[in-house]
């Protein structure tokens, strides 16, 4: 087992309490519905309401060091939330959706693939989530944030069309790939294929891929953040360079 497992500890559940809270800031006054409707009213929920940024990674970075990067135990992701009204970059957001669609009932799990950008280690850089409705798979991506959950259905192309967070599939011959259009950039589609070795990951694993972003990430050096509404999204950087892709993190 490796040290980043072993920091990971037992698999952490979601409080019931907490679990309401983060409801009530959604603005969902009742628990959605175990169906597709319930799952997209949930997934734009958490879109519109828990934005990307790197500002509990980089307060860890001015620290010591000596304790996991925040963001991993869903329980901490949700009280900063509330609290700070902070979310998280890939890793964490996913981490955080995963519990949450638990929690309410949903037949979610973790999955791990690539992100391909140019000149940047491929292999299990980013976590994602799958939720399972009557028999078919449906990305609920919390750091793509298409506010619609994209259906995977084996062979077939599919969009979740919501303009300018649309996010689109096309098949291939090991499952999908996975077309975003990041803010950093409007004009280049950015691809995450699936592994499917990595489909489903347990949460000691997912952690683990978290963990390495400690020295293999974009977003270690320079506070970065965007929030996300239903017709546009508004990043906000340092400094230029700071709005590479996060495909690590």
């Amino acid at each position: 087992m490796t040290e980043a497992k072993q920091r990971a500890g037992p698999e952490p559940a979601l409080a019931p309490a907490l679990v309401e809270r983060v409801l009530e800031r959604f603005g969902l006054r009742q628990r959605p519905k175990r169906d597709l409707a319930g799952l997209n009213q949930l997934y734009a929920a958490f879109c519109g309401n828990v934005g990307f940024d790197n500002v509990q990674k980089r307060i860890w970075f001015a620290g010591p060091q000596k304790t996991p990067l925040p963001g991993g135990d869903p329980n901490e992701f949700f009280k900063n939330f509330l609290q700070h009204g902070t979310g998280g970059t890939c890793w964490p957001l996913n981490g955080a959706m995963y519990a949450l669609a638990h929690a309410l009932g949903f037949q979610a799990r973790r999955i791990v693939g690539s992100v391909i950008v140019e000149g940047y280690p491929q292999g299990a850089n980013h976590g994602s989530v799958l939720v399972n409705l009557d028999g078919i798979n449906y990305l609920v991506d919390a750091w793509m944030a298409s506010f619609n959950v994209l259906p995977l259905i084996p062979g077939r192309p599919a969009s979740t069309g919501q303009g300018i967070h649309d996010i689109w599939a096309v098949p291939t011959e090991s499952g999908f790939e996975i077309l975003s259009i990041p803010g950093f950039d409007r004009e280049h589609p950015l691809p995450f294929r699936p592994e499917p070795e990595h489909d489903p990951v347990d949460y000691a694993f997912f952690v683990s891929r978290a963990d390495r972003t400690r020295t293999v990430g974009f977003f270690n050096d320079v506070f970065s953040s965007a929030a996300i509404f239903p017709s546009r999204s508004s990043p906000s950087a340092g400094k230029a360079s700071s709005m590479l892709p996060p495909t690590a993190l």
